[in-house]
């Protein structure tokens, strides 16, 4: 069984190819905000502990690869919420991922979610560390929404419009494709959202139709 783990998740291994600043460590080592749930304290005590290591970008690529393995390999993601493991299981696979391993900042993190019983929310940790990261890096996260593939001239159209919009941000964009919006595009950023489809104004159309016909 480990072996089908193993072998799953070193398929969706993946090289980071985004360009970024690299930030070591912050004043205070402190992270940028606080959340009081259980990814959130764990994200938080990651963040200060890599800053004080000047480990703040290699802990990134590490989370980055969590959050991607969880994502896109439903066999890792199964691993993290069987409870029927017994810890030092759960070790021999998370230590089998990569031949290099992982910073020792992230291998403490590990071992201690392990020991905690809480190794399920090693995804929600990591997602919520690249947030913190990106705040200080004045990264944002975007996905666009579209009807059909974009073509490269389109998906740079889209990035100068994001750069004039905010000339200090960096930005992260992922497209996706949902062909039911029928044209235009939806755009998500956190908990904001901007609908500018062909669909959103169809509704629209069909609501005040049908206020006319009452």
């Amino acid at each position: 069984m480990f072996k089908i783990i193993q072998r799953a998740c070193f398929r969706y291994s993946v090289a980071n190819t985004k360009a970024e600043a690299e930030i070591k460590s912050v004043p205070g080592h402190k992270p940028p905000s606080f959340e009081d749930t259980v990814q959130g304290k764990y994200a938080g005590v990651l963040f200060s502990t890599a800053s004080q290591r000047e480990a703040l970008h290699l802990v990134l690529q590490d989370m980055k690869y969590f959050k991607e393995l969880a994502e896109k390999s439903p066999v890792f993601a199964g691993f993290l919420v069987n409870s029927a493991y017994k810890r030092n299981q759960q070790r021999n696979v998370i230590q089998a991922l990569t031949k290099e391993g992982f910073h020792e900042v992230t291998q403490n993190l590990l071992n201690t979610m392990i020991d905690n019983q809480r190794i399920s929310y090693l995804s929600k940790t990591a997602d919520k560390y690249i947030e913190y990261y990106r705040i200080f890096n004045k990264e944002e996260n975007i996905t666009i929404i579209s009807s059909e593939n974009l073509s490269e001239e389109q998906k740079s159209q889209v990035i100068q419009a994001l750069k004039e919009s905010s000339p200090n941000m960096q930005f992260s964009v992922q497209y996706k494709v949902d062909p039911s919006i029928l044209g235009g595009l939806q755009m998500y950023s956190g908990n904001k959202f901007l609908d500018c489809s062909l669909l959103s104004r169809v509704n629209k159309l069909r609501s005040e139709l049908q206020k006319l016909s009452i």
